[in-house]
């Protein structure tokens, strides 16, 4: 890990496992690829969001192998978006890590562990199942993106329970 990296580590903030965050942007796109477009609203199914690229009950893997999807949803939070913007003169969008849920209030979500269920408003609930790894995708912003995102990108997340999300709806962390 570099210095950098170590120094974004020590500076994250813990979030209380009752700290209420607020949806910012809700994207979603057909094909694969970033960004994915903000939407006013999306459903989310048993799988993801519906008529989203990664929704489905199966992924396909860089080498091509099938895999169970253990990623329906992907958050990312709008401080990430915001700290990069500002070190790197970047301008990423919403939807910009080919996120589905842009959050604001929760920090980095960094500290939010696998197993963590984040609970929306809207009745919509989602289990972690990991942080989401930058990839290479990201360096059409800036090639120093993925390696200042690190640890930071996001999280991976199933569908607990379905329904609809729009910006402005509320999430909370529950361990």
């Amino acid at each position: 890990m570099t210095t950098q990296q170590t120094e974004r580590v020590n500076k994250r903030t813990s979030v209380p496992a009752s700290h209420v965050g607020i949806v910012v942007a809700v994207c979603m796109r057909k094909e694969k690829g970033v960004p994915k477009y903000p939407q006013t609203e999306v459903t989310i199914g048993e799988y993801g969001v519906e008529g989203d690229y990664h929704s489905g009950p199966m992924r396909t893997r860089s080498n091509g192998d099938l895999e169970q999807n253990r990623r329906h949803v992907t958050l990312v939070a709008k401080e990430v978006f915001d700290e990069l913007n500002r070190e790197l003169s970047t301008d990423i969008p919403a939807g910009g890590f080919g996120e589905n849920i842009l959050v604001e209030g929760l920090g980095d979500l960094s500290d939010i562990q696998e197993g963590d269920v984040l609970a929306f408003s809207s009745g919509v609930e989602l289990e972690v199942t990991g942080q989401n790894d930058p990839c290479k995708n990201l360096m059409v912003y800036h090639n120093q993106v993925p390696k200042r995102a690190y640890g930071r990108r996001g999280l991976l997340t199933i569908v607990r329970s379905t329904g609809r999300l729009k910006s402005g709806d509320s999430i909370t962390v529950r361990s």
